[in-house]
C-alpha cells in the first residue's frame, strides 16, 4: 500500500513537471503585456511642475474610468491573476492617483475624474489596465484633445521595490508611473502654441454645443476624414444661443464636480485596504517566482527526473496552492469591505 500510494505521488509530480515546464515558456513574463513589446519599467520620475503657469496655456482635463481589461473568458481570470470585483476597483481608483499628480504639477485648468469618455473634454485621458499586482502595474494610456489631435498612445509599466510597503499615507508604491504620465502630457503641451490651444478650448465649447443643437452649432465646425476638427466661424460675441449654452456647460461642470468629489471618496476609503491586499499580492507573486526558478533548476535538489526532484516540485506546488487560497480569502475580504463604497460611488454617479 505505501509503495503504491508512492507511485501515484511520483506520476502526480512528473505529470505537474510536465504541465509546468511548458506553461512557462508560452505565457509572457507578465499577463495582460504583449511578449514582443519590448517595455521596461518607468524608474524613479520626478514630478515637473509650473510654477506660475499663464492661464491661457492651462487645458481642462478629463480622466475617464479606465477599462479594467477584463477578459470575457471567466476561465482565464485565476492564471491570468485577475480578481474581477478588486480590477473593476482599482479603474476607478487609478484615475483619481493620476488626477491628484496631474493636480500637483500645476499645469493644468480643472482636473475631474469622469464617468465615461466625454469627447467635449479639452482634453480626455483614457486608460486601460494591463496588469495590475502588488509588484508591478501595466496601463496603456491615450490622450487625445478635443480638435481630435493625439498627445499620447503609450504603455506604461512599474516595479514597486521592497521599500514601497507597506505604503505610507498619501504615498502610492506605482507614484513614479503616475508621474511620467504627467510629465508625457505636459511635454505634448509645451509643443502647442497659444494659438492651438486656443482653438482646442474653441472647438471643445462649438462641440459641446453641436452636441446640444446640431442645426444651431453643427456648421461652426469641420470635420476631416482622419477625424480632426476645426472652426469655420465663431459665434458672434454675445450670441444669446450661445451665452445659454455656456450656462447649461457650467451646470453640468457642477454636476461632474460632484460626480469627480464621489471617485476621490472612494479612493480614500479604499486606500487602506488596497494596499494591504497589494503588500499581501506583491509577497504571493515573489513566492510564486522563486518557485519557478526552484522547479527550473531542480537539480540543485537532486537529479533530474529522480524521485526527490519530482517531490520537491510537488511540495513546492502544495505551498504555491497553499499561497493561493489566502490571496482569494483576502481577495473576497477586499470585495466585502470595499464593495459597498464602490457600489455607492456608482450608484451616485
Amino acid at each position: 500500500m505505501h509503495d503504491r500510494k508512492a507511485v501515484a505521488r511520483l506520476l502526480l509530480a512528473a505529470g505537474l513537471v510536465l504541465l509546468l515546464a511548458p506553461a512557462r515558456a508560452q505565457q509572457p513574463a507578465l499577463a495582460g503585456l504583449d511578449p514582443e513589446a519590448e517595455v521596461t519599467p518607468v524608474g524613479r520620475v520626478t514630478l515637473e511642475v509650473e510654477q506660475s503657469p499663464r492661464e491661457e496655456r492651462l487645458l481642462d482635463v478629463g480622466l475617464a474610468v479606465f477599462d479594467a481589461g477584463i477578459p470575457a473568458d471567466a476561465s482565464t481570470h485565476s492564471a491570468l491573476g485577475i480578481f474581477p470585483e478588486i480590477r473593476k476597483a482599482e479603474a476607478q481608483y487609478i484615475p483619481v492617483l493620476l488626477r491628484n499628480v496631474l493636480q500637483n504639477a500645476n499645469a493644468w485648468g480643472v482636473v475631474r475624474v469622469l464617468p465615461d469618455e466625454q469627447t467635449t473634454s479639452e482634453l480626455l485621458v483614457t486608460g486601460r489596465i494591463l496588469h495590475s499586482d502588488g509588484q508591478f502595474l501595466a496601463l496603456q494610456v491615450r490622450a487625445l484633445d478635443a480638435t481630435g489631435r493625439q498627445w499620447l498612445d503609450r504603455t506604461y509599466l512599474d516595479e514597486a521595490g521592497e521599500g514601497d510597503y507597506p505604503v505610507r499615507e498619501s504615498q502610492d508604491p506605482y507614484a513614479d508611473l503616475y508621474r511620467r504620465i504627467a510629465n508625457d502630457l505636459l511635454a505634448a503641451r509645451r509643443q502647442l502654441d497659444e494659438a492651438e490651444l486656443r482653438s482646442i478650448r474653441e472647438v471643445a465649447l462649438l462641440r459641446y454645443a453641436a452636441s446640444l443643437s446640431e442645426e444651431a452649432f453643427g456648421g461652426f465646425l469641420q470635420r476631416d476624414p482622419a477625424g480632426r476638427y476645426r472652426v469655420l466661424r465663431l459665434p458672434a460675441q454675445g450670441d444669446p444661443m450661445m451665452e445659454r449654452v455656456e450656462r447649461i456647460r457650467n451646470q453640468e461642470h457642477l454636476f461632474v464636480d460632484t460626480v469627480d468629489e464621489q471617485y476621490v471618496k472612494l479612493y480614500e476609503q479604499m486606500a487602506t485596504t488596497y494596499s494591504l491586499w497589494r503588500q499581501y499580492d506583491r509577497e504571493q507573486a515573489l513566492y510564486r517566482q522563486d518557485y519557478e526558478q526552484r522547479a527550473q533548476g531542480r537539480e540543485r535538489y537532486g537529479q533530474r527526473g529522480s524521485f526527490v526532484a519530482m517531490e520537491q516540485t510537488y511540495n513546492m506546488y502544495k505551498q504555491i496552492k497553499i499561497q493561493q487560497q489566502d490571496l482569494d480569502e483576502m481577495a473576497l475580504g477586499f470585495n466585502n469591505e470595499v464593495a459597498p463604497t464602490v457600489m455607492e460611488a456608482s450608484g451616485k454617479v
